[in-house]
């Protein structure tokens, strides 16, 4: 069976929004408008990763006579979702309002729509999960609680009298971002956990230090001024220690939150930058990808084409 493609998924996903879901309109006009920005499975402005297209990537490993497309179609949607909902939670929990998800809306709206999106994801999922299903969502709650006990955690991970290392950042992602990797690759292939676990990690690995090495530098992001610490912020100040005498972290306590500062703002993105940092980040990620392509490879030797698809498109 040919993979599910992502005008499938997208068609059955606006299908079920506007006419089968236990939504309130207004809502669905929301959500409908949140799945459009970057990352999301409407957006079409560039190539992008999307969850629920993902989903559909992983999915094909072990198709069979018997497995159902519409089965695939409903799971790839309910994950768009559900990842939906984490990503709402993210955002306020991190206080970015000025992420375009959520900056039309209330943080009571944002919550609402959060928890709405939840259980219309879990819905689906159980609409076509007949074998397997309490396996199938202990797993799924399992990963929540782990990105949800990561998130906590990560709440608190920012760069002040102490810094934390990179030892203790690969902890924190494991915990906070591989574990959404884990809970779409898992409930997949809910037989095969013990194959799909370790390469679900490397992938999370490999998305987040992409991620942070690319919002470090962004002006629409907040990590710098909440001096949240990502690994290309500990980095530059592992670097900044030991060649100026804490150079970086000297400028990163005069940023303030509530205060206009872009030529700081400049300054310090700029050091960054200059350390290599950045790129350490980049390589590091790519290695990681490597690492999972190499696992996928010795478990299914056979489905070479389908592991270059899936490598395309987690590094487009």
């Amino acid at each position: 069976m040919e993979i599910v493609e992502k005008s499938e998924i997208k068609a059955f996903l606006k299908h079920h929004l506007f006419n089968s879901s236990n939504l309130e309109s207004e809502m669905t006009q929301h959500i409908f408008h949140m799945l459009h920005n970057k990352g999301k499975i409407f957006y079409n402005h560039e190539p992008y990763f999307s969850w629920g297209e993902f989903y559909a990537h992983v999915s094909s490993f072990h198709w069979d006579e018997d497995t159902c497309k519409q089965s695939i179609m409903i799971h790839a949607a309910a994950i768009e979702l559900l990842i939906l909902a984490t990503d709402i939670f993210d955002e306020i929990s991190d206080q970015d309002q000025g992420d375009p998800m959520i900056n039309r809306l209330t943080i009571g709206e944002a919550i609402t729509i959060a928890n709405a999106l939840m259980m219309e994801s879990f819905r689906l999922l159980l609409k076509c999960s007949p074998k397997h299903t309490y396996d199938k969502f202990t797993v799924i709650i399992d990963e929540l609680q782990n990105a949800c006990n990561g998130q906590w955690k990560d709440l608190h991970f920012v760069i002040s009298d102490t810094i934390p290392t990179e030892e203790d950042y690969f902890l924190l992602v494991q915990q906070k971002s591989a574990s959404l990797v884990k809970l779409v690759c898992t409930s997949s292939h809910i037989q095969h956990q013990d194959i799909w676990g370790p390469i679900a990690n490397c992938i999370g690995i490999a998305g987040q230090l992409k991620n942070d090495a690319k919002d470090i530098l962004s002006d629409d992001k907040s990590d710098l001024m909440n001096k949240k610490a990502t690994l290309p912020l500990i980095k530059a100040m592992e670097y900044s220690l030991k060649k100026d005498r804490g150079w970086l972290l000297k400028k990163l306590c005069q940023l303030k939150a509530n205060e206009p500062c872009s030529s700081l703002l400049f300054e310090i993105k700029n050091y960054i930058r200059k350390t290599g940092a950045i790129d350490y980040c980049f390589i590091l990620s790519k290695l990681y990808i490597n690492e999972a392509m190499k696992q996928l490879s010795a478990h299914f030797p056979e489905k070479h084409i389908l592991i270059h698809r899936l490598q395309s498109y987690l590094e487009s």
